[in-house]
């Protein structure tokens, strides 16, 4: 930040939110943990280097703070702050109106009727269940039997006019059940592997074959840089009072790269229940193994077939079939990368299959990594 009066700044500290104001510069925090205006607070400008450094207080003393890696959380709104909510549903306000003339401001008492008029006509309450029961199977079937897919079956109508872009191997994505994509990919699969080609790859892996090398490659989440990224103690991102920006903190974590990247990420909070989040918990397994595979395959260095090995050997991004449980996620990995890929060695299928352990171990971050080069290297490049 250079060229600036740092006694023209000013910084406003309530509960979990910081705001910060300089003309032209705005910015806003939103942490885990509280922090507390009482004095301690304080700011430091070094003109030589443009850094402008502040202390913020917590609330409460030696408290590790969480998730000061995570860009795209301290950015958030603060209706998000607290971390996740728990009891019962909660409600996101799209729009609110005011109340039309005479709604507000008045204190008259309106008889509650039970009854419901249609045309001027009282229907009683159970005849009211009745029409509206006729009314609703009157509704064409088609609005009720939308095909829907992707994260958390949120989508549909997507691939209308693109079928025979070779996008998917899913031949008629808007038409087909989940039950007859499963049913379909499983075929596919059954087709497409091919004894000769595994017992080639095999047999090349007994001397110094590209199975061979693939199994014995280290990836980066097993090095032991990788540690930093752990999120258990302070090497993972839990700062305490002493820490620095710097080594091992949260702050050296993300390259520039990738912290733009973050930074473009939308913001919002997904609203899940407990069988919605563990399926999608499947499903970030099912597109881990494809990277973990394509990071050995290529001895880390990806290539133009990498975005195609990503969805190849993804279930739900090549037949939108995601995995219905872990087990099920590793049974389809390993299958389809015995089927698929230039290497369909079995080594090398198990070691990513503990690759994705490895990186799920690690913790959100290391995770996010992953899934920023799949979205950058694997998807963009391939699409």
């Amino acid at each position: 930040m250079p060229h600036l009066r740092a006694e023209d700044g000013e910084f406003y500290v309530e509960g979990n939110e910081f705001k910060f104001h300089l003309r032209p510069y705005f910015l806003r925090l939103t942490f885990r943990q509280r922090l507390v205006e009482d004095g301690r607070e304080g700011a430091s400008y070094d003109a030589g280097s443009g850094l402008l450094s502040i202390r913020l207080p917590k609330e409460v003393p030696g408290e590790p703070f969480t998730g000061l890696s995570m860009l795209s959380e301290l950015l958030r709104t603060p209706s998000g702050a607290g971390g996740p909510r728990a009891g019962g549903p909660m409600i996101e306000v799209l729009s609110s109106s005011q109340a039309p003339d005479g709604g507000a401001g008045e204190e008259e008492e309106e008889e509650v009727d039970d009854s419901w008029a249609c045309d001027g006509v009282a229907v009683d309450p159970n005849e009211r269940l009745a029409m509206e029961a006729e009314a609703e199977q009157s509704v064409p079937p088609a609005l009720f039997a939308q095909v829907r897919y992707g994260f958390n079956d949120g989508f549909w109508g997507l691939f209308t006019g693109l079928e025979h872009e070779g996008l998917l191997q899913l031949p008629d994505p808007e038409s087909a059940s989940k039950a007859g994509r499963r049913l379909a990919r499983q075929r596919a699969e059954a087709e497409a592997f091919d004894p000769e080609h595994y017992i080639a790859d095999w047999m090349e892996s007994r001397g110094d074959g590209a199975g061979r090398a693939a199994e014995a490659f280290v990836p980066w989440w097993v090095e032991p840089e990788a540690e930093l990224m752990r999120e258990d103690g302070l090497a993972g991102g839990a700062v305490g009072d002493g820490a620095a920006c710097g080594g091992a903190s949260a702050c050296a974590v993300w390259t520039d790269e990738e912290r733009d990247q973050l930074l473009r990420l939308p913001r919002k909070e997904l609203l899940l229940s407990r069988a919605e989040a563990g399926a999608a918990l499947c499903g970030l397994a099912d597109v881990l193994y494809g990277y973990c595979y394509d990071v050995r395959a290529t001895d880390g260095e990806h290539n133009c077939e990498s975005g195609w090995t990503v969805r190849a050997l993804s279930s739900q991004l090549s037949w939108l079939d995601p995995p219905v449980s872990p087990a099920d996620a590793a049974r389809t990995s390993i299958r389809r990368a015995l089927c698929y890929p230039l290497i369909r060695h079995w080594g090398v299928a198990v070691a990513a299959l503990r690759d994705v352990v490895a990186l799920l171990r690690l913790g959100r971050r290391a995770v996010l990594r992953a899934l920023l080069k799949v979205r950058t290297r694997g998807w963009v490049e391939g699409s």
